[in-house]
């Protein structure tokens, strides 16, 4: 009598990840990547869980080879995350962020149009069936990660080496209304909840923000304290920017400082700012 094989299931990994049968796990997240080999967050656990299986080289070529592509694409956030793992297992392969630098230099140079970057991501990627808004985020995260571009290769590199990635939980409070804030947020991947006091302390939802949307700007340019709190709605992973660091840099590139008040200012429609503005009527 046969016994039936029972293939590793998605909503198993943690177990797996427990009990160490990462082979289980690597094969329940190959399972998922089969249905949609794009989904940023099923890639860093495959490369994370080959670290954890002692696999150290294999999980550093796998998020290499990754952030390469991600940068040619132009998505350059998820490329940071990506070279940012690559430091946790490797703290001495500093040369990533120039080689970061010069992959987004190389792109920028290029000087393909936006709306032909566009198009080939259109072309290359296939959206599932269950979330047709995906060309949408594709577009908004391509939007942030053009901030990037916008630095030249020297200062870039600089301001690369000076991103700390981060990561939170569902209900992790990531910056609180009223506290001084010195550094902003660019969303790599899940969901923020945006919450205001109200008039008697309560707290008032006022939006949720995803992959490509940034938060504290206002406080890393101006050091005025933070005008909403933010907390993860799933699992989050952001790139922070501390005011601290954009100063240092600044000293030495001026043209760093103007760069992000002109990124903020073409979108600054479309930041929690603007957001609590319209709903307080001002």
């Amino acid at each position: 009598m046969k016994l039936g094989f029972s293939r590793p299931r998605i909503e198993n990994l943690d177990r797996y990840l427990a009990d160490r049968e990462y082979d289980k796990a690597l094969a329940a997240v190959a399972g998922e990547l089969r249905k949609n080999p794009r989904q940023f967050n099923m890639l860093l656990r495959q490369a994370e869980i080959l670290g954890l299986a002692g696999n150290r080289q294999q999980a550093i070529s796998v998020y290499r080879e990754l952030a390469e592509k991600y940068a040619r694409d132009g998505f350059y956030a998820k490329a940071i995350a990506l070279y940012k793992k690559v430091l946790r297992l490797a703290p001495d392969l500093e040369e990533v962020h120039a080689e970061l630098a010069r992959l987004i230099e190389e792109d920028r140079q290029s000087r393909r149009p936006f709306e032909e970057r566009m198009a080939a991501a259109a072309r290359t990627v296939e959206p599932p069936a269950e979330a047709p808004e995906r060309p949408a985020e594709e577009f908004k995260e391509l939007r942030a990660s053009a901030l990037f571009a916008s630095f030249r290769e020297q200062a870039l590199e600089q301001i690369l080496t000076s991103t700390s990635l981060r990561s939170y939980q569902e209900g992790d409070i990531i910056v609180t209304e009223g506290e001084i804030g010195s550094s902003l947020f660019l969303i790599v991947s899940g969901e923020v909840k945006v919450f205001t006091r109200g008039e008697r302390g309560e707290h008032v939802p006022l939006a949720e923000l995803g992959a490509g949307d940034f938060f504290g700007e206002v406080s890393l340019l101006t050091g005025k304290p933070r005008t909403a709190t933010i907390t993860a709605k799933n699992a989050v992973i952001a790139i922070e920017l501390s005011k601290h660091d954009v100063d240092r840099i600044s000293a030495e590139h001026p043209e760093v400082r103007s760069v992000l008040e002109d990124f903020y200012q073409r979108r600054a429609h479309e930041t929690v700012e603007a957001v609590i503005r319209r709903m307080r009527g001002e």
